[in-house]
């Protein structure tokens, strides 16, 4: 991928699901989603993100939002604040 798709999943990239792609503080909880993109910032955070499981095609499922938000992916549940939530760009299912 060029650095104009840095951080995009493969569909995201091709351009087949950005039209429906949020960030994950905007998704309801109790809603499951498809990861189609993290963020690469300039700190580095994609890299703890990655190492959690939080990569592009995977299925997340969004437990409770207050006081973090707790995402269930796979058998693994995470708590992530609000500053990596808005790196997370999910396609609802």
């Amino acid at each position: 991928m060029d650095t104009e798709h840095r951080g995009l999943g493969a569909a995201e990239a091709a351009g087949e699901s950005a039209g429906r792609a949020l960030p994950l503080t905007q998704l309801p909880t109790g809603a499951q989603a498809r990861i189609v993109r993290v963020v690469h910032d300039h700190d580095g955070h994609w890299r703890k993100l990655s190492a959690l499981g939080v990569t592009p095609g995977a299925t997340l499922y969004l437990q409770q939002r207050f006081p973090t938000y707790a995402v269930r992916i796979g058998m693994s549940t995470i708590a992530v604040d609000a500053l990596l939530a808005c790196l997370i760009y999910v396609e609802p299912l």
